[in-house]
């Protein structure tokens, strides 16, 4: 049995909350000790779910496959409506131990608190997803790295379409990519805004 086949069973037996805008599903769940927020819109479908008032794990599907954990909780938006439903606290935790979510950063409407802050000033994070090619071929399983000076920031690997994303704030990052081969490449990028993409092309370029 699948595990959105798992999800849609389980909502059958859970209590329904109602229908939320994303940021106030959030704080609606926050009085349960369990509950699942379900977005769907056509073949799209997203799924976050709260332990305790807080967000731990997601789910993301879409026409192209389902994503789990960190690489869900990057897609998942704060737009749309979210059927918000009340459940077992240790039932959603034996789904979350399939898809949980590391970073909570990468949740929409998360504190600032809980992201990289530059010069200890609160500002909004945006998503930066970079695309990894070589030969203009999107390049899988490549370790990218987001760094700031000497600290390691965030790390994620590349999917099969060459992407890897990034909830952050604005700023200048150092961003290092490592391929199957352990050689490293070394980027610099000045994001802004709330959503960016940049494109690396490995080919012929290497540090050292």
């Amino acid at each position: 049995m699948k595990i959105m086949d798992i999800i849609n069973e389980i909502l059958g037996h859970s209590r329904y909350l109602g229908s939320f805008p994303y940021c106030e599903m959030v704080q609606t769940a926050k009085s349960e000790e369990g509950a699942m927020g379900v977005f769907v819109d056509g073949s799209l479908n997203s799924v976050v779910f709260f332990s305790c008032g807080e967000p731990t794990g997601a789910i993301y599907e879409d026409e192209a496959g389902a994503l789990y954990g960190d690489a869900a909780a990057l897609k998942i938006q704060d737009m749309g409506e979210y059927d918000l439903y009340a459940t077992e606290k240790n039932v959603v935790d034996m789904i979350v131990a399939r898809c949980r979510v590391f970073n909570r950063s990468y949740f929409p409407c998360q504190l600032t608190a809980d992201l990289p802050e530059i010069g200890g000033v609160r500002r909004t994070p945006g998503i930066l997803s970079i695309v990894v090619e070589r030969e203009s071929c999107p390049q899988s399983g490549m370790r990218v790295s987001i760094r700031k000076g000497r600290h390691v920031l965030l790390t994620d690997t590349t999917t099969g379409d060459g992407r890897a994303s990034f909830r952050l704030l604005n700023g200048r990052y150092d961003i290092v990519v490592i391929d199957r081969a352990q050689e490293a490449y070394t980027f610099m990028v000045d994001f802004h805004g709330s959503r960016s993409e940049l494109v690396i092309e490995l080919e012929g370029m290497m540090d050292g």
